[in-house]
């Protein structure tokens, strides 16, 4: 295919007629563009602006702090004077930038490829091709992206021309103004939740949630007890085997259940993996299921392979695909399937967690005791909704988990260095709204890649655990260049179906995929060798049949985290040496040694 079809189509981005702030560097180049007959299409996400001269202009603005530089790519050493000539728009406008004391920087991209290799790839004549260059200076920094087609402004700006803001001749002050923080707007400090110990736990209590333990025991021939690795359900899970290991029935099956969504913070997947063998080992008749993601769903291939932005608040793609589907799907296959009618989940739920959580509990249950999963219907129950995190915690600290390993002290020593509370997802969710809510507002400690909500407890883990660091730097890279549009790490336009484009803010281009992938290899971040095939599939499938350019650095980047090195390419490539149609025979290390073993034994005969 080798025309691209742009169509009408509606989105929600928000265009405004002027930047959030401006300095009077910024002002001057706003009056060049101006003054040489730059059209102004509109101002996206406060701080990137569209023009129009010949071609669409977007400028990304820094102004009072700069970029991150483990965000920005590599220098590939071509100056734009190579490129553009000075008498063009595009030449002067440089020009200009370079005279008010700009320095100019052209990083490795997918332009600077075609332009090399002199048009010869048809696929750098994607309307999603853009030339980029960053404009640094002590006061602020842009970064400048040229689009090479007229028909649509990119990301999402107005069609028609508006006039320019005239106030962005205003100075900006120099100095800061302190506000004042309002009460409303102060972190609410709710009694009870903190982690410190209380003297015991209340007997009444204690004696009531055993009654509740035993209940639903008794009750129910299957039980379901969601584990997120937290202290809230290792308090519900503990009540309840101390309670089966005191009243032995054959009759009963007790499963727990936890979800790793394959990002898991990593001490949170060892909590969570060491309770499931200490569990097995001291009582074989408990099971102990860990559900996943199927792998074309998973965070990094939605990333990577698909070319989602990061998640945020306004786009929780991961929720569905990380926890919601994996854990219906689990109990769709074995409750509804499988399982008598008097099942029961049971949850470490609490309503003192969070305003938010009080009003869904009290929705799910009200006055009942059991509540229903929206799965099948099954029913539900929280027994410990009444605790605090206090009580919680202290009964932890002086009660032994009835297990051997995985023990309770160690669980609470980690998260006393999080300093952060569990993910109140778990395997499970009461409803799907309520999940797409709470992921990232009330979960202070879930995914290691969560650019959702803004998690400290990583940062606080690095103290005790310094091998944390690469997950805490590869998260910020992501956040900032996934989410924050003035990295130029999207598109700028819809994909619409195959080889149909539209106005928005667009998907990750291929050098931002090359770029979180770099970072990966870099950072040594682990990934699973199925999932990097399953995302070098999709990018092939969706990317290069569609004539997007997919460049020999994307290629590079995604078989260095591989365990093999790309042998021979295209018409040579064979099924059996390239089982999952990624285009590249397969060299592994088995391989590798075998043709040194075969080359060694024929210099000797030799």
């Amino acid at each position: 295919m080798d025309r691209y079809e742009f169509v009408e189509n509606k989105h929600k981005v928000a265009v405004g007629d002027r930047l959030r702030n401006y300095c009077n560097l910024v002002a001057d180049v706003w009056d060049y563009l101006e003054r040489t007959g730059f059209r102004f299409h509109g101002v996206v996400r406060d701080w990137s602006a569209v023009f129009f001269n010949g071609l669409y202009y977007a400028v990304h603005h820094f102004i009072d702090e700069q970029p991150q530089e483990d965000c920005i790519p590599p220098d590939s050493w071509v100056a734009w004077h190579h490129i553009f000539r000075r008498d063009s728009v595009p030449g002067a406008l440089f020009s200009f930038l370079e005279e008010i004391g700009f320095r100019l920087y052209v990083p490795v991209q997918a332009f600077v490829d075609a332009w090399l290799d002199d048009g010869r790839d048809w696929h750098y004549m994607s309307p999603k091709h853009k030339f980029q260059i960053w404009c640094f200076h002590p006061s602020c920094s842009l970064l400048v992206e040229l689009y090479m087609q007229k028909q649509i402004p990119p990301y999402g700006a107005k069609k028609v021309p508006i006039p320019f803001p005239q106030d962005r001749f205003q100075p900006c002050l120099d100095f800061i103004v302190e506000v004042m923080e309002s009460p409303r707007e102060r972190g609410r400090v709710i009694e009870g939740e903190s982690l410190d110990l209380l003297e015991k736990v209340d007997d009444e209590l204690l004696a009531i949630t055993r009654a509740r333990i035993k209940k639903i025991y008794d009750e129910h021939s299957w039980i379901g007890l969601l584990n997120s690795g937290g202290v809230d359900s290792r308090l519900v899970l503990q009540l309840m085997i101390e309670h089966a290991i005191k009243n032995p029935d054959p009759s009963k099956r007790i499963m727990v259940i936890s979800a790793d969504t394959l990002v898991e913070n990593p001490g949170v997947k060892k909590i969570i993996h060491e309770l499931r063998d200490a569990l097995c080992k001291s009582f074989p008749w408990i099971e102990y299921h860990i559900v996943e993601p199927k792998e074309d769903n998973t965070l990094l291939v939605c990333i990577i392979g698909k070319g989602y932005q990061a998640p945020s608040v306004t786009f929780k793609y991961c929720v569905r695909r990380l926890k919601i589907e994996p854990a219906r799907e689990f109990l769709e296959a074995v409750f509804l399937a499988e399982g008598p009618e008097d099942t029961c989940l049971v949850m470490g739920t609490r309503d003192n967690e969070s305003t938010e959580r009080n009003r869904s509990l009290n929705k799910h249950f009200g006055e009942d005791f059991y509540g229903h999963h929206p799965v099948g219907n099954i029913r539900t129950a929280s027994p410990i909704r009444d605790w605090t995190k206090q009580e919680v915690v202290t009964y932890l600290a002086f009660n032994r988990a009835p297990w051997k390993g995985a023990r309770n002290t160690e669980l609470l020593a980690f998260y006393g260095n999080a300093a952060g509370s569990e993910c109140p997802l778990g395997a499970a969710v009461v409803n799907d709204n309520e999940a797409m809510m709470q992921c990232g507002k009330s979960a202070r400690m879930g995914c290691y890649l969560c650019t959702i909500s803004n998690d400290k407890s990583m940062g606080n883990l690095i103290k005790t655990f310094p091998e944390y660091e690469k997950y805490y730097r590869f998260r910020a890279i992501l956040k900032a260049i996934g989410q924050d549009i003035r990295y130029g790490g999207m598109t700028g336009f819809q994909r619409i179906g195959k080889s149909k484009i539209g106005s928005g803010i667009g998907d990750l281009t291929i050098d931002c995929r090359t770029h979180l992938l770099q970072a990966m290899a870099r950072l040594q971040i682990e990934w699973r060798k199925n999932e990097i095939l399953t995302a070098y599939q999709m990018v092939l499938q969706r990317e290069t049949l569609e004539g997007f350019p997919v460049t020999e650095r994307f290629r590079e980047a995604i078989y260095a985290l591989l365990d093999f090195r790309p042998g021979f390419r295209g018409v040579l490539c064979h099924p059996i040496f390239d089982p999952f149609g990624t285009g590249v025979d397969q060299v592994t290390p088995e391989d590798a040694k075998a043709i040194q073993r075969i080359l060694t034994q024929e210099s000797l005969v030799g």
